[in-house]
C-alpha cells in the first residue's frame, strides 16, 4: 500500500452482522452490502468521533485516534495447488485472502472524558467484536471530509482481540488491538 501525505487518511470502525454466514455492514436504516457500501452508510460512521454521539457504542470515526504506526494490508494469499487427472501445468486456486490488522492508539487519562481516545477504547475494549474496518487512504482528503461518489476505500472484515494497554516510564498511555482477520476483504473498492 502506497501511502499519501501524512494527515489524509480515514479509518472507520464498522458495525457488522453475520446473516447466513455473510458478513453485513451496520447502517443507520439497516444492512449494507460490505462488496457495494453506500456513502450514506459511511458518511453516517464517519461523522461519530466521540463517546458521546448518537450511535458511538457500535462504531465511528477513529482517525484521529490512530498512531502512524498501523499495519493494514494484505498479506500473501492461502491458495490450493491440488490438481486432477485433467490439470495441465501448474495452476493453483485462491482459498482465503489473508490480511493484517492492528491499530494502536492513545488512552485518554481520564476514563469519563468524552474524546476520541476513549471512543477508540471503547470500541475495541473487548474481544471478539466484529467490524469492518474502512480505510480511505488515496486522495487528499481529511478524516473529517464526507465520503463521496469517486473516493477509493479498501474494507477488512476482523473480530476484535484482547486489547493490550502499552506504556514506558513518562510516556502516554497506549492500547494496541491486534485484529482477528475474517478472511473478507474489499480493495479499492470505489465509491
Amino acid at each position: 500500500m502506497a501511502k499519501t501525505l501524512p494527515g489524509f487518511e480515514t479509518i472507520l470502525l464498522v458495525p457488522a452482522v453475520e446473516v447466513g454466514g455473510v458478513p453485513q455492514m451496520v447502517g443507520p436504516s439497516g444492512l449494507v452490502d460490505y462488496e457495494n457500501p453506500s456513502i450514506a452508510a459511511l458518511n453516517h460512521w464517519q461523522g461519530i468521533t466521540k463517546p458521546s454521539d448518537a450511535g458511538a457504542a457500535h462504531g465511528g470515526n477513529v482517525s484521529c485516534a490512530i498512531l502512524d504506526d498501523l499495519t493494514l494490508a494484505l498479506d500473501d494469499s492461502d491458495t490450493d495447488d491440488a490438481k486432477t487427472i485433467c490439470s495441465k501445468g501448474n495452476s493453483s486456486t485462491l482459498t482465503f485472502y489473508n490480511f493484517s490488522a492492528g491499530l494502536n492508539a492513545r488512552r485518554d487519562a481520564d476514563i469519563n472524558a468524552d474524546g476520541l481516545f476513549n471512543l477508540y477504547y471503547n470500541l475495541v475494549r473487548a474481544a471478539d467484536v466484529p467490524y469492518f474496518i474502512v480505510h480511505r487512504v488515496r486522495g487528499q482528503k481529511d478524516s473529517t471530509d464526507a465520503f463521496a461518489a469517486g473516493d477509493e476505500i479498501d474494507i477488512y472484515y476482523v473480530h476484535t482481540d484482547v486489547p493490550v494497554a502499552t506504556f514506558s516510564d513518562g510516556e502516554p498511555i497506549q492500547v494496541q488491538q491486534t485484529f482477528i482477520p475474517k478472511n473478507v476483504v474489499n480493495i479499492k473498492h470505489t465509491l
